[in-house]
């Protein structure tokens, strides 16, 4: 029986945590955890597709320079 109050402990503890940090945070804004967004304007969302275009165009011109390694694939 002495061995139980551990695992029981860490179990309340558990549940504690749980509604500190979860439970009562939600019921406070009324079921909603995270703050809503920010408003995206069409300019912001145009300049992060021309950023992502950019990474991607930067991404294939690596790969197409990169040589393949030879110790992770050797000839057959």
């Amino acid at each position: 029986m002495t061995g139980a109050w551990l695992p029981s402990a860490l179990t309340l503890l558990a549940v504690a945590a749980t509604y500190l940090c979860c439970i009562r945070p939600m019921r406070r804004s009324k079921g909603v955890c995270c703050p809503a967004p920010t408003a995206r304007t069409r300019q912001s969302v145009d300049e992060e597709i021309r950023r992502t275009r950019e990474e991607l165009s930067r991404l294939c011109e690596q790969a197409a320079v990169r040589q393949p390694d030879p110790i992770s694939r050797p000839d057959r």
